[in-house]
């Protein structure tokens, strides 16, 4: 029977840390960087090479005295993860190695017409069909789905959706678990892209952090301490719902592409899209001035409860706001509640939410190999490597898919 004692587990979770940076090295480095005994490096390393998670690489060769060695590796080839970002507009898809290595991605528009199963049938052939095309016949281990909408702290529950409504519930979840047969968990698309902001972009680990995503409706998440915070229910960080002063409008009317297309079509202004208003401030001021005032109410509101250094844009109606307009907002607000936030655009764009997902994938990956969560927070993640690939390894988009 196999030894499964803490220490023995936490040794191996200790070395397998140190190999998902995915940096070659050889036992000697281990030894020094692990700071484990000679003889159990080398038995955990011959476990994990027997069980394919680690393969000899190229030869170390020194100069001088000590004896020449051999490089180990992390097996990337060990499993495929994939990681979704499902929105209200576009679904887009992430499948990765098992270091984080992006194989292929795809963003396809989101069939909103679909009814819940429908949809996760659509979502589950997406995933299917890309991991089978360019997944070099690895198997699939886990699958992250971002969703538009409050999730409850068990991961299998939606508990409400402004902008995908029928995916309210377990319907949704249960199907695509049901048709892809590997551990599939959802989680709030916001609270994904701080997660890919904190892992892949600049955000500091244990900075408090709030990231307002503005896409077609209102997202927000916040990080305090490295750990980002969730609700029983689900609705931690919903202010989108929350009603502006005096007034029956809520925040995501006018804070959110949906919300203040629909918000500006009852005023009788009809444009192509939002970004038409934020291009002609002469024109449309007035409405505009709302928007502003909207935002640093929302503002107002994330910095007293969380007293954040940073908060984040990320979502394509965020690109309506300049950079001298996000300092104007950062002035006010100090001036207003005494608390002085950076408030900065996302470093990785409409990438920040399928990049959580993945890293939520790898996470659970990573977990059923043994690595400990204290551990999961020591890997030092190849960010250049990552985005770069990131970058190369897109698909034409189809203009039109069958559903």
């Amino acid at each position: 029977m196999a030894d499964t004692s803490l220490p023995r587990l936490s040794n191996r979770s200790t070395v397998l840390a140190a190999l998902l940076s995915g940096h070659e090295m050889d036992r000697q480095q281990l030894i020094r960087d692990t700071g484990l005994s000679r003889a159990t490096v080398f038995r955990i390393v011959d476990d994990l090479m027997s069980g394919q998670l680690v393969h000899e690489r190229r030869r170390i060769f020194r100069e001088g005295r000590g004896r020449n060695s051999t490089a180990v590796g992390f097996n990337g080839r060990s499993a495929v993860v994939c990681g979704v970002d499902l929105g209200g507009t576009h679904c887009r898809v992430l499948v990765s190695d098992a270091l984080g290595r992006p194989l292929i991605r795809s963003r396809d528009a989101t069939p909103r017409q679909l009814s819940a199963e429908e949809l996760a049938r659509w979502v589950s052939e997406r995933i299917s069909g890309l991991v089978r095309d360019h997944g070099a016949g690895i198997p699939l281990h886990a699958v992250t789905i971002g969703l538009p909408g409050a999730v409850a702290d068990d991961s299998r529950t939606v508990v409400g959706s402004h902008n995908l409504g029928q995916i309210q519930g377990t319907a949704f979840i249960e199907e695509v678990s049901r048709l892809l047969r590997v551990p599939t968990i959802i989680a709030n698309d916001s609270n994904l892209a701080l997660l890919g902001e904190r892992q892949y972009g600049s955000l500091p680990e244990s900075e408090t952090a709030v990231l307002l995503s503005m896409g077609t409706g209102l997202g927000v998440a916040i990080s305090i301490n490295g750990q980002i915070l969730t609700g029983a229910g689900g609705l931690l960080g919903e202010f989108g719902r929350l009603r502006l002063p005096g007034r029956a409008h809520r925040l995501r009317d006018l804070i959110s592409g949906a919300g203040l297309a629909a918000y500006a079509r009852d005023r009788g202004i009809t444009v192509e899209s939002t970004s038409s208003l934020f291009a002609d401030r002469e024109k449309y001021g007035a409405l505009l001035r709302e928007v502003d005032e909207a935002m640093n109410h929302l503002v107002s509101i994330v910095a007293l409860a969380y007293e954040p250094q940073t908060v984040v844009l990320t979502g394509g109606f965020s690109d309506s706001f300049t950079t001298e307009a996000l300092h104007r907002i950062s002035d006010e607000v100090a001036a207003t509640v005494g608390v002085r936030s950076v408030i900065k655009k996302s470093d990785l764009g409409d990438s920040a939410g399928l990049l959580g997902a993945m890293a939520s994938s790898l996470s659970r990956l990573y977990t059923s190999f043994g690595v400990s969560p204290e551990h999961l927070a020591s890997i030092d993640v190849d960010r250049e490597q990552i985005l770069s690939q990131l970058e190369c390894c897109a698909i034409d988009e189809p203009k039109e898919r069958k559903v």
